[in-house]
This record gives C-alpha cells, sequence and structure tokens, in this order.
C-alpha cells in the first residue's frame, strides 16, 4: 500500500466499503494500483513501469471479478448477468488501453487514471453496493464464501505474484 507521504490520486474511503471485508481488501488493492501508477506518472517513470502494472491490473482485476462474481452466483444474486457485463466492458476497455500502448506505442498514462478512478468509483459506490445490499437484504452470510476465497486468492497470488510486478 502507499505511505501516507505518497501523492493519492484516489484515497479510500469508508463509504466505498461493500461490508464484506475480502472484496473491500481486493478494492484497496486495486485503488492501490492505480495509486502506484500515479506516483511513477507524476515522477515521470511511467515508461518504466507501465507493462508491469498494466499487467498487474489486468490479472488482479480478473481474479477479483472471478471471485465477485462467483459470491453472487452462491447468493443467487438477480442482477448477476448485467454485473458481469459491466465487468467485461471494463477488461475490453483495458485490454483496448494496452493494445493502444503496447501495439501502437501510444501515450495511455492520463486517459487510463481518468477512466479507472472514475470506473472504479462508480462501480464501487453504485452495483458492487447493490449487490452488498441485495445479499444483506436475503440474509445471505458471506462467512463461508470469505474463508474459500481467501484461500483460493491467497493460492492464485502466490502463483502470479502481483507485487512483484511493480517493484
Amino acid at each position: 500500500m502507499t505511505s501516507d507521504n505518497d501523492e493519492v490520486f484516489f484515497k479510500w474511503s469508508p463509504e466505498y466499503s461493500v461490508q464484506i471485508k475480502t472484496i473491500d481488501d481486493q478494492h484497496k488493492v486495486l485503488v492501490d494500483i492505480l495509486n502506484r501508477l500515479f506516483v511513477a506518472v507524476s515522477k515521470r517513470e511511467g515508461d518504466k513501469v507501465i507493462a508491469g502494472i498494466l499487467d498487474s491490473l489486468m490479472s488482479y482485476t480478473q481474479t477479483h471479478f472471478t471471485l465477485e462474481e462467483r459470491l453472487m452466483r452462491q447468493a443467487k444474486y438477480a442482477d448477476l448477468e448485467s454485473h458481469m457485463q459491466e465487468h467485461r466492458m471494463l477488461m475490453e476497455k483495458l485490454d483496448a488501453l494496452s493494445k493502444k500502448y503496447l501495439l501502437e506505442e501510444k501515450p495511455i498514462y492520463f486517459e487510463m487514471l481518468s477512466f479507472l478512478k472514475t470506473w472504479l468509483k462508480e462501480h464501487i459506490m453504485g452495483v458492487d453496493q447493490r449487490y452488498s445490499a441485495a445479499l444483506r437484504d436475503v440474509g445471505f452470510s458471506a462467512d463461508s464464501w470469505e474463508r474459500e476465497a481467501t484461500a483460493e486468492f491467497t493460492a492464485m497470488s502466490e502463483k502470479k505474484k502481483w507485487w512483484e510486478m511493480w517493484k
């Protein structure tokens, strides 16, 4: 995580919480990846780290979405399909930005920072908080899911070692 002394592009706030610790923790890491990109760009080191950050962001986000969708599926969340469509649209946008950078060699930092900050904030505050509230309304307990997801996420993290990609 970025320290308090680092510049922060996107500050995590308790209002973003979906009341499911595992999901909140993963969202915080996504915010941290975005802040790492911002710091690199502000120090004019974007070219050195962008490929690793893009790779981390794509991989981490896909893993997070897989676990989040499994939670909604287990809870029989009614709007699962539309939520999954939002996830697909984000991955397509990230893929397009990656191609723009890697294939066309065009700078994407500011476009990516702006897009991701807006998307994350709106997604978490909108559809993520809606599914979280819906799960609470039907009395779904995320406890057993969290135990499974935490173990699985730890195993995935060990394989992919996201944190090493942006050292």
